[in-house]
């Protein structure tokens, strides 16, 4: 990024100070062109999230210093247990925002961080007038916003509606693992993502560390651990989860 610029003396607006070594060498009237070199960070934190450390700070900054290449990019938020984990986290969650829906955004920029940083992350994009409306309709990303960092100020909208059609749509896949095999992982994150629901219904807390700590109630600590590491679950305990996702799909739909 650059631009052309007159020098002047005295002007009250649009002043480029001259370091007074040179100013012999650069003289009103005077084109100059002045060139980006490096642009400043500034990060704005979720009223949820205090502090995350000095070290994940200078690394947030540093991504989205880099970030500032893309210039379809308007906004960048980190989320997710990288902010919230110490040292339990598997990658770094991003979430950025482009003006219009661009294809393809998400592996381009994912490619360009891992060349750079040679660290995990995972990044999920959205479209301005999507994240307007996801902001009121959509529990999974209201729980996702409660602790972010971001290169912009942010505060997300205090209005919610309920939108069945949505609501139908988030819950096809915990419905899915009523019938179908998939590893444990995934029976913990529909778990979770059925928590959220069943909170965004009834107006609780959608904080996102208050609902790991509801789903590890629900499926036992040891169960949780397994489940989040995604390691090897025999059928009893599969047949015990479906009836926990069985029981909550039941909930959910008794208020839609």
């Amino acid at each position: 990024m650059k631009f052309i610029h007159q020098v002047s003396k005295g002007s009250l607006y649009n002043q480029i100070y001259i370091p007074k070594e040179a100013e012999n060498i650069f003289e009103a009237g005077d084109i100059v062109e002045v060139k980006l070199l490096k642009k400043k960070s500034f990060l704005y934190f979720s009223k949820a999230l205090k502090n995350i450390g000095e070290f994940k700070e200078k690394l947030v900054k540093e991504i989205f210093s880099f970030l500032v290449k893309f210039s379809e990019i308007k906004q960048v938020f980190t989320v997710g247990s990288f902010l919230t984990e110490k040292v339990d986290y598997n990658d770094i969650d991003l979430l950025i925002i482009t003006e219009k829906k661009i294809n393809g955004i998400e592996e381009k920029v994912y490619t360009q961080l891992i060349d750079k940083f040679q660290l995990r992350f995972h990044i999920i994009s959205f479209p301005e007038s999507s994240f307007l409306n996801l902001q009121n309709i959509c529990p999974l990303t209201r729980s996702m916003l409660y602790y972010f960092v971001s290169n912009k100020k942010f505060e997300i909208s205090q209005e919610t509606k309920i939108d069945k059609q949505h609501l139908q749509f988030l819950l096809m896949m915990p419905e899915d693992l009523l019938k179908i095999k998939a590893n444990s992982r995934i029976f913990y994150d529909n778990i979770r993502r059925l928590v959220t629901l069943s909170n965004f219904l009834e107006n609780k807390s959608l904080n996102p560390v208050e609902i790991s700590k509801k789903t590890s109630v629900l499926v036992g600590n040891f169960l949780c651990s397994q489940l989040r590491n995604n390691e090897l679950i025999n059928e009893n305990d599969i047949e015990f989860l479906r009836k926990i996702i069985k029981k909550y799909l039941n909930k959910i739909r008794k208020k839609l």
